[in-house]
């Protein structure tokens, strides 16, 4: 079989489903079925809807930078170039801390920073995993600082502390393509107590017939043959990773807002689908050479795709290479640590060396969690993944 012909397929998201659909044209009040919502799951009694996940954040620092009188944030040095952004948006100076090799914060680099003129750490809970928190939460409180727990990968995923978004001193969001709950866009803040004022705009009246249209264009976007038409577009930019700082700001979209609010009753089961896949591909694939970052005892994880560490930088570039003919959706997640981002540079402080954080970008590879890698295709992957990882380690 001719696996190209059949096309590529996305490295992340699921299709809105037809229920999902008409629960976008039979909700009457989104707004509140949303708040409602997010604020039982992660325990809170206040939720702020916005723009996007990146503005909710930008808002938090900046609220945080304000009430502590301080000029930093404290981001880990390998994350989504957007949480950088936000902090620089928010007008404050980044300090990096390095990361392990799952993606946490690592908390022997963390005890060496000066905080004294920190606002907030941001505790980002990559791979859809809730990142233990306790031990940053004691650390910063020790030294005055706020602790954001930001779940913008990792809305559904449970800590052995807690809900990811619901631990720190505040908790961020993010509805946007691909994520734990989408609605292809806008973002929340949630939280019970933060000593400082937040902005809450109010979104306008929910725009139900473009949020089903848009759904509709997004699961048609999702199809593999199609999926592989629009990334030949070089426009469009699929798969690549910006550092942009011109972001949309302010309220929740309504379309957004309304089709958040739709696929909030199924996330749960959503998640639960993607894990069980993270899980069968890890019994597939680590014996090709390729480790599985999976959730820790006690906790679960919402796998918005499957991530897996390849022996070295060499394997890992090799592996994207022999996977892209066969469509198999693989990627490389961000590029870069954040201090080799150019435009964050002027906006760094203490800038040192993170090992942790490039080894990372170096040696990540992600699949698909959505299903899709399946049949013959998955055979293939296997059969070159082995091939690829095993020679060059």
């Amino acid at each position: 079989m001719n696996l190209p012909a059949l096309g590529w397929l996305p490295s992340a998201g699921v299709p809105i489903t037809p229920r999902q659909l008409l629960r976008v044209l039979r909700t009457r009040d989104p707004e509140g079925r949303l708040f409602d919502g997010v604020a039982a799951h992660l325990g809170v009694q206040r939720v702020s809807l916005r723009a996007s996940g990146r503005d909710a954040l930008r808002c938090v620092l900046a609220s945080a930078s304000r009430h502590t009188g301080r000029d930093e944030i404290v981001l880990p040095a390998y994350t989504c170039f957007s949480v950088a952004a936000a902090a620089v948006a928010s007008g404050l100076r980044v300090r990096l801390v390095d990361v392990t090799e799952d993606g946490r914060i690592d908390r022997k680099c963390l005890e060496t920073l000066p905080l004294e003129r920190t606002a907030a750490i941001v505790v980002c809970n990559l791979f859809g995993l809730a990142e233990p928190i306790a031990n940053t939460l004691s650390l910063a409180h020790a030294a005055g600082v706020l602790v954001v727990d930001d779940a913008a990968q990792a809305f559904g995923a449970l800590g052995v502390d807690g809900p990811a978004g619901g631990r720190g001193d505040i908790g961020i969001l993010s509805f946007g393509r691909g994520k734990p709950l989408s609605g292809l866009g806008g973002g929340a803040i949630a939280w019970n107590t933060w000593p400082a004022e937040l902005p809450d705009p109010r979104p306008a009246e929910p725009a139900r017939a473009m949020a089903a249209l848009r759904a509709a264009a997004y699961d048609v976007a999702l199809a593999p043959p199609v999926f592989h038409a629009l990334s030949r577009i070089p426009a469009l930019g699929i798969g690549e990773t910006h550092f942009d700082v011109d972001f949309a700001r302010g309220p929740i979209d309504p379309g957004a807002m309304a089709l958040a609010a739709a696929t909030l009753p199924s996330a749960g089961v959503a998640a639960d689908a993607r894990a069980a896949e993270a899980l069968r591909l890890a019994d597939r694939l680590a014996p090709c050479g390729l480790r599985p970052i999976m959730a820790i005892d006690g906790a679960r994880g919402v796998y918005p795709r499957f991530f897996g560490l390849a022996p070295d930088a060499a394997a890992r570039d090799a592996a994207l290479a022999a996977l892209r003919p066969i469509g198999a959706g693989a990627t490389a997640m961000y590029p870069t640590a954040l201090d080799q981002v150019p435009g964050l540079r002027p906006h760094l402080c203490g800038v040192e060396d993170y090992p942790g954080a490039r080894d990372l970008a170096a040696r990540l590879l992600t699949l698909p969690s959505n299903g899709g890698l399946r049949a013959n295709r998955l055979r293939k992957a296997e059969r070159l993944l082995q091939k690829t990882l095993m020679q060059q380690s």
